[in-house]
């Protein structure tokens, strides 16, 4: 998956199959998930550690066996602590039938975390999510049926569960302030090979430099010109890995102007070197 991509515009399976699961440790070069969101649904599944996920204006640390749902639209983006997870990405129009679309539309809408060892409905919700991951990795005629209907059964034992405790709904005030950032990242992922000034992305968000500040914090959880290196930092990761750029080429094509403030904000963000970071990679 590719987590670099703000407004993701890639196509997760098929056309026919628009259903795709991915599998992510330590060693995918895209560990860490940036902030960002796509207009399909995407289901979460921690195999091990804890991923702290940043979910529009809210924070979920998910752990070993956890399910998050991510609704349309939603922002989000994760630091992993020793953590694998798995994902399942899937465009909500395979949900599409009526009446089933009207039952399933506000689910659809909705970023809910599941600890399933809490409940009953917890337990059947990680038991369909076993199967969902077991038929999207090969998708045959026989298990896009079984996976589509993995898809039904698991919204509806969220409505289930909605009827028997309400499910707390995302406050409007949160999803507007993950809403108004959105330009901004926009434009990081499309101008942070040059300067990036704080007062232009104030300003296409139309809030003052200050509160742009605060509210920037307030949903990726790094200042702004924190998360812009972080930023950088995770496409030079990606240049590091699939390119044979000189480390000083890869600098510059991600913004950094000098080599040294490269190696040394690689370092914060990796731990490692660029250039131990890339022998890493080619030994694995």
């Amino acid at each position: 998956m590719q987590y670099l991509d703000y407004n993701e515009h890639i196509l997760h399976g098929t056309p026919d199959r628009p259903i795709a699961c991915y599998y992510v440790d330590e060693k995918h070069p895209r560990y860490r998930m940036p902030m960002h969101w796509h207009i399909e649904c995407e289901i979460i599944r921690v195999r091990r550690g804890v991923i702290h996920l940043y979910v529009d204006d809210a924070r979920i640390a998910a752990r070993a066996g956890d399910l998050v749902f991510l609704g349309k639209g939603a922002l989000h983006g994760g630091e992993p602590e020793g953590c694998i997870y798995e994902c399942v990405v899937f465009d909500a129009s395979l949900l599409g039938s009526e009446p089933c679309a009207r039952a399933i539309a506000p689910l659809l809408s909705r970023s809910l975390h599941i600890r399933p060892e809490e409940s009953e409905a917890g337990r059947r919700l990680s038991a369909l999510a076993d199967q969902l991951f077991e038929y999207t990795p090969d998708l045959s005629d026989s298990h896009l049926l079984l996976a589509v209907g993995c898809l039904y059964a698991l919204y509806g034992h969220l409505a289930l569960l909605s009827e028997k405790s309400p499910i707390q709904s995302e406050p409007p005030a949160r999803r507007r302030r993950a809403e108004q950032l959105k330009p901004a990242l926009e434009y990081i992922e499309s101008h942070y090979a040059g300067p990036i000034a704080l007062g232009e992305l104030a300003r296409l968000t139309g809030l003052s430099p200050k509160y742009f500040c605060r509210s920037f914090r307030a949903v990726v959880h790094r200042s702004p010109i924190d998360y812009l290196n972080f930023y950088r930092v995770e496409c030079a990761s990606a240049l590091l890995s699939s390119s044979d750029l000189t480390v000083a080429e890869v600098a510059y094509q991600c913004g950094f102007n000098d080599s040294s403030f490269f190696i040394k904000q690689f370092r914060r963000y990796k731990g490692t070197t660029p250039r131990q970071y890339r022998e890493g990679l080619r030994e694995k």
